[in-house]
Order: C-alpha cells, then structure tokens, then sequence
C-alpha cells in the first residue's frame, strides 16, 4: 500500500470563515492524505461542536498558545511547530491567516518542508495602525521567499495581496471557498411572506463586519415607518453596545441577538432576506450559504462578495453608505415574489457552479500533489 502524503494546517484561532475552510479540508480530504493540524485554543461554538469528530478522522491535533499581537511566544510556537514536523515527517504545511501563515512558513521551511500560504480576510484589509502596518507588511514581504504557493479565495484577495507584498517570484492560485448544501435543504424554498420582514445578519460581531451601520439603518427604516426585524447571529466585541443602544430604543422589540448558532441554515431559512452589511471582506461565505438555501441576499458590494453577489443575483448597496443600505432595503422588502425567485435562481446557479465544495476539494487536492511532485522529481 502506497503511504499517504502527510499534511499539517497550521492556523491561529479557528473562528468563522477561516475554521470552516479548514474544517472543509479536512473533512473531505482526508481519505487522500493524512492530515495534521495546529490551531491555538481558542475557537468558536462551532469549533468546540467539531473538533472531537475531526480528531477521529486526522491523524494528531495540537494545540498552542497563540496571541494575535507579536509576542515572546511566537518563537516558542514556531520551534513546536518545527520539532512537530520533525517528529511525524510531514510533507507540506498549509498556513491560513496571518499568524498561521507567519508560523507554517518559517516553520515549514526550517524542517525542509513544501509550504503553501492561504491568507485569509484582514491579510489584505487596512486594518492596523501606520507603524504596524508598515512592520507588517515587511513581514509580510520578507515571508514570500519562505513560500512555494499562494493559494487565495477570491481574485479580489489575489490582486490586493499582490499589490500590497509583490511576491513576484511565488506561484499563485486562485480557489474559491467551497460550500456543501446540507440534504435537507436542497427542496426550494419559498418565499416567505412574513411581516414584519426579517432581515438575519450572520458574522461575528465586530466593526469591519459593519453590523453598526445594519443596526442603524433599521432603525432609521422602524422611525420611517417600515416594518421591519433585524436579527444579529454571532458573538463579538460589539455585542454589548447593540444591546445596550436597542435597550434603550423605543423599538427594541425589532432587534434579536441569538449569539453564535450551530444550526446556521436553519436560521437562514426563517429570514425573508440575508443582510450583509461588511465593511469589506475578502471572499463572503454567509452570501454563498444564503444562495445556496435560496434565501434573497442584501449585501454591500466590496472586495469578494463582488465575485458572488451583483445586481442580478442580489440587492446591492455601496458599503459605509447608510442611506444606500436603505434604498436596497426597501426595493427588496417592497419587491414581488416573482423577482425574488427570479433572483434566487440565478444566484443558487452561480453558486453551484463556482462555490461547491466538491470543486475546491479537487482543485486544493491537485494543488497538493502537483507541488509534492516536484519535490520528489527533483
């Protein structure tokens, strides 16, 4: 029997976006490779409900003390990470993030290792202060010639990334995320005629997610006289504030802060519309899951969710523009069945054809062999 290839991920925390694609991997890839991973300890809800079974079907998990600030411990981390390599003679290390990619890099290459870097949302996005930034991007620069490939979720990701670090010499690809339809939801779904309409937002609750432009936009809508629910699932930073400022609104009876949820399509499915408010985001998983369960999406048009959702498969609006968040508001809510369905095929169709997971699990498992072929040919 010919031994599997062995293949470490490598990521900081294991939250949102970035745990489902890992997961994803896993899960499908698993009969063809033998997996390792690596992540610090502290996931979401959905992370805690997932591990024990991804345990059983990888081959070792570890866990570390990863802190998203530089610290001392990043050299500790990364000297586990090179002696765990060593110990169960890995292949290739897949880095996911930036400090996953940080780690799987120097790591990787230390122990001899093919090293692909898969960023991941904030990588490309200005999201830190102008000397961290520019310390960053140093890293970032100084990481490529530790790098064999560059896988990116989106085309938005690839040329922000590649404008931002030019990593001229590095091999790069583009593969969408993947999403699986659970059976269950593979029935059409009717639209549903509830009122007052319920607008979900489905994200972590933080500022680059722009739920505080949702949550005002709605209640300029409520004063205006729409009737209107907006439901906030997802935990964060920002939760306290939502709940303290719809506290003390005259209308908090329209707004609901379910937490993080396990049952996602289940949530969505009860919602008339999938509200996704982002700041910017580098690929945009909730609009694809939305898509897929044939629920109508209004979405802000930045960065990737530019490649999943336009004007033909969606309601549109330009993102931090209130007013704009409105109007799409009200031509959805006001919209006929008939253009809602209409809509929902077209972005289901979409969705099917580029976002499945059987697709990125092809694509990511050829990437695989391709690169540990040229190791062994040479």
């Amino acid at each position: 029997m010919t031994k599997k290839l062995r293949i470490l991920q490598v990521v900081g925390d294991p939250v949102g976006g970035i745990r489902k694609h890992i997961h994803d991997i896993l899960n499908r890839l698993n009969v063809e490779f033998d997996f390792f991973y690596i992540s610090s300890k502290k996931g979401d809800s959905i992370y805690y409900d997932e591990i024990d079974a991804i345990k059983q079907k990888i081959i070792n998990h570890q866990t570390l003390n990863i802190l998203k600030k530089p610290s001392k411990s990043d050299l500790t981390n990364i000297y586990k990470i090179y002696k765990f390599i060593k110990k169960y003679q890995i292949d290739l290390v897949h880095g996911h993030g930036a400090k996953g990619g940080l780690y799987a890099r120097i790591a990787g290459k230390l122990a001899g290792c093919k090293v692909i870097y898969t960023p991941h949302g904030g990588v490309v996005h200005s999201m830190f202060k102008p000397v961290e930034a520019k310390v960053y991007k140093l890293v970032e620069k100084t990481l490529c010639y530790f790098t064999d490939l560059i896988i990116f979720e989106s085309n938005y990701t690839a040329e922000e990334f590649k404008r931002k670090f030019v990593c001229g010499s590095v091999e790069t690809f583009v593969n969408y995320n993947g999403v699986e339809l659970p059976e269950v939801f593979t029935e059409k779904r009717k639209c549903i005629k509830s009122i007052p309409k319920k607008l979900g937002v489905f994200a972590m609750l933080r500022t680059e997610k722009g739920q505080h432009l949702a949550f005002q936009a709605v209640k300029e809508l409520l004063q205006e006289g729409e009737l209107l629910e907006l439901h906030f699932f997802g935990d964060g930073e920002l939760r306290s504030t939502f709940e303290k400022d719809a506290g003390e609104s005259m209308m908090k009876e329209r707004f609901f802060f379910h937490g993080e949820v396990t049952n996602v399509y289940e949530h969505m499915t009860n919602m008339d519309f999938v509200l996704i408010p982002s700041l910017f985001e580098s690929f945009g998983y909730v609009a694809v899951e939305a898509m897929m369960v044939g629920v109508p999406v209004i979405s802000s048009n930045t960065g990737g969710l530019k490649e999943v959702v336009n004007s033909k498969r969606g309601f549109i609006f330009e993102p931090d523009d209130i007013e704009d968040m409105k109007s799409a508001i009200r031509v959805a809510i006001t919209s006929s069945s008939k253009i809602q369905q209409e809509m929902i095929l077209k972005a289901k169709r979409h969705a099917l054809e580029l976002f499945s997971l059987d697709r990125m699990s092809k694509q990511l498992g050829g990437l695989y062999m391709n690169l540990l072929e040229k190791e062994y040919i040479r």
